[in-house]
């Protein structure tokens, strides 16, 4: 009779404990923190179809370029619409590359927690937004009033 049985294996994770919960944050991590950027943009596009005056542009065209870096990229908002639906998948690719740092990053300690995680994703996500708002400020500063 073996000393080690398959189910009480050193491989096997038990549902609930430090390895579980490290397993699920590194797997589930990067698509669970799609959800932050996807409700900013969501609020953006809201903001921009409801609101007729310039603050509403102001703040939908900054939650949408913060939502989706990659429209700054493209030339948003005077390039081509037809190039946004490229923008939007470089920046899905972004945010599961920012998850996937956040991931890392949370499961560094013996016991990693959701908590660990937001906490990096928000870290990281608060430096990718003011990347944004610089590269807005430089794109309104160099083409002006014409901008909104």
């Amino acid at each position: 009779m073996p000393l080690i049985d398959a189910e009480s294996s050193p491989t096997t994770a038990v549902v609930g404990g430090p390895r579980w919960y490290r397993t699920r944050i590194l797997i589930g991590g990067p698509l669970v923190g799609l959800s932050a950027p996807l409700t900013l943009g969501l609020v953006a596009l809201i903001v921009l179809r409801l609101g007729s005056g310039r603050m509403s542009a102001v703040l939908g065209l900054l939650g949408g370029v913060i939502a989706a870096p990659g429209l700054l990229v493209v030339g948003a908002p005077i390039a081509d619409e037809s190039s946004y639906p490229v923008a939007i998948a470089l920046s899905v690719a972004f945010w599961v590359v920012i998850g996937v740092i956040a991931a890392r990053r949370a499961v560094r300690q013996p016991i990693a927690s959701w908590r660990d995680f937001w906490l990096q994703f928000t870290f990281l996500g608060v430096a990718a937004a003011i990347g944004a708002i610089v590269g807005m400020a430089i794109a309104a500063a160099r083409i002006g009033e014409t901008l909104l």
